[in-house]
């Protein structure tokens, strides 16, 4: 049952259908620009579904047929500049990255700036046909700065390097081809790909999810003897799950997960 869930702007609309839920960009006659209220609001709605022992999955999509998000809101932008990790903005991309539930972008239309920084905070991307990436900053004058992190942390560095230094539209079959993407869909399965990827996922035993994200994003910085001893709590090696997904699987039947 889809039920809405509490949130602070009518710029974003959130949903929880079983443990997914589903994150709406919702101005679509913005091409969904990320206005100062709506990256507050992503802030707080990706921090309480952090907390929310329900959701098993979260979903970032956008309204509208024309983009997922063209970036950082520069009518404001113009008159009351953000300096990246300043402010009380300066969490936005963070709070997406650093949530401990499996995060998919929905990508469509244009993915600019910080709509396509938005898209790299998530942990994977499906994007439909048509689909067009980029960071222009090199032509506006501004910096990218989660971008020029994340970018190279998920293409080769000479990949990165081109979209940063040209500022130019990267299409989708690209973006697939060089692994930003994980799945490139015709649009009209855009949603049905995401759901059948997020219900996939949410029948995962918790704490083994819970636990990969700190592996793969803490890890990745340590020495490899370092990373191999990281041991994230809950453990699901100590949990009554490992016992029901033995069980389970000697049983042959689905398993029944506490995420204890």
């Amino acid at each position: 049952m889809t039920r809405p869930t509490e949130h602070p702007t009518d710029q974003l609309r959130c949903e929880l259908d079983g443990g997914i839920a589903t994150v709406t960009l919702d101005r679509p006659d913005r091409l969904n620009a990320l206005s100062a209220e709506l990256m507050r609001g992503l802030v707080e709605t990706f921090a309480a579904l952090d907390r929310d022992p329900q959701v098993r999955v979260v979903l970032l999509a956008a309204a509208g047929a024309r983009a997922f998000s063209a970036g950082v809101d520069l009518t404001e932008q113009a008159t009351d500049p953000v300096v990246p990790m300043t402010g009380p903005l300066r969490n936005v991309y963070e709070t997406v990255l650093e949530c401990r539930k499996p995060t998919i972008a929905l990508l469509h239309g244009w993915v600019v700036g910080g709509g396509m920084e938005l898209a790299m905070a998530c942990d994977l991307r499906i994007a439909a046909h048509g689909t067009r990436l980029m960071l222009p900053e090199s032509k506006v004058g501004m910096g990218a700065n989660f971008g020029s992190q994340m970018l190279p942390r998920l293409v080769p560095a000479g990949v990165a390097y081109q979209v940063l230094y040209l500022g130019e539209p990267m299409d989708a079959v690209d973006a697939h081809r060089f692994g930003l993407v994980n799945w490139l869909v015709p649009a009209d399965e855009l949603v049905a790909t995401a759901t059948e990827v997020a219900t996939t996922i949410a029948s995962r035993a918790p704490l083994t999810l819970s636990r990969y994200k700190p592996m793969v994003q803490l890890g990745a910085s340590l020495p490899i003897a370092a990373a191999l001893r990281m041991d994230p709590w809950p453990s699901p090696y100590h949990s009554e799950d490992r016992h029901e997904g033995a069980a389970a699987f000697r049983e042959r039947r689905p398993p029944r997960w506490q995420g204890r």
